[in-house]
């Protein structure tokens, strides 16, 4: 009798035993690109905690990166819905220096004509959000191209209210959004909320329909999913939060800008993709997209503490945008090669 012994069915080589074989049963089981902003987090927080603890444990530390975390983290909020439907929202840069703009040029309002203002921009905002849902839903024209549009249109009336940085915020505004509670930072409070505010709505029907729009936008239309409908209210979402951001950045500035949003434009797409989402639409996490502002916004705290020049800032960020889009490439890869 031959003492040869014959593999289980179904085993393949490296499956069990081998290194290979559980390194590649972990991915399997573990959405790697969802993980990866959470271990950017880690390492960037560890660098700088053996560099330049102050950075991180300092007075004023966690209100200061909070503070300039709040802004992009509410863009990236709406451009990441925007994204979920194989959409983008490039207006949103516009959105935030009109709202600048308009708030520093009414610096003397306050109690109820300070609300109205407030009610104003983001009102205003929003009649621009679903102008830009509505053509992208009813045409067939893709969301760049109309975003693109409405950017440089937002851009315009920003340059007519305010030509040249300056101006003043409202004190009301400035008081009542920055400082803390309690000894809690507003800004922390701020990012607290959204993410709250995530968590309460991952789950929601607006969200479900969302990924089934960006993972098959004919297959959600014929589950009934409205596509005009919801394709405005991310628009409309989208526009509100960056108008919430513009008046943000108008308190912490205490003054406005007609440019004051470009910075926020690619950023946002930025921290969205470092957040784990895919460009291609259906996946995807806000919370996650908030945790990848924060690494963006954590790079230029590590140049400084590396002592490097500003020049480092922009390239670090580049080419850990190019890294995370790489491991997603390769993940999504894998993935298919084995359910294939």
């Amino acid at each position: 009798m031959s003492e040869a012994t014959t593999a289980p069915a179904g085993f393949r080589p490296g499956d069990r035993g081998s290194l290979a074989g559980q390194l590649l049963g972990l991915v399997r089981r573990i959405d790697v690109v969802a993980v990866m902003p959470y271990l950017y987090l880690v390492g960037l927080s560890v660098a700088l905690y053996f560099l330049q603890s102050a950075l991180l444990t300092g007075p004023s530390a966690l209100e200061v990166r909070a503070t300039a975390v709040l802004p992009l983290a509410l863009i990236a909020f709406g451009q990441t819905l925007a994204i979920y439907t194989r959409g983008i929202d490039l207006s949103v840069g516009g959105i935030v220096s009109t709202t600048t703009a308009i708030i520093a040029t009414h610096s003397g309002a306050t109690g109820f004509s300070l609300a109205l203002l407030v009610a104003a921009v983001i009102g205003l905002a929003a009649f621009g959000g679903l102008v830009n849902g509505l053509v992208v839903s009813l045409t067939r024209l893709q969301p760049f191209i109309v975003t693109l549009a409405t950017w440089s249109i937002w851009g315009g009336v920003a340059f007519v209210v305010l030509p040249v940085e300056g101006g003043a915020t409202p004190n009301g505004l400035v008081n009542g959004l920055l400082g803390s509670i309690l000894g809690i930072p507003k800004s922390v409070i701020g990012v607290v909320i959204l993410l709250a505010a995530w968590f309460w709505l991952r789950n929601t029907r607006f969200v479900v329909d969302l990924k089934a729009i960006g993972s098959d936008e004919v297959r959600a239309r014929l589950n009934g999913i409205s596509l005009v409908r919801r394709k405005t209210q991310v628009y409309v979402l989208s526009a509100v939060l960056s108008s919430l951001a513009g008046i943000w950045v108008a308190a912490q500035t205490a003054s406005g800008a007609p440019t004051a949003g470009d910075q926020f434009i690619l950023n946002s797409v930025a921290a969205v993709v470092i957040g784990g989402a895919s460009i291609y639409g259906g996946t995807g996490s806000a919370a996650s997209s908030i945790i990848g502002s924060i690494v963006l916004l954590m790079i230029p705290d590590l140049v400084f503490a590396l002592k490097l020049t500003s020049f480092w800032s922009v390239f670090f960020q580049g080419f850990l945008l190019i890294v995370t889009v790489m491991i997603s490439s390769l993940v999504i890869t894998f993935r298919e090669s084995r359910a294939g």
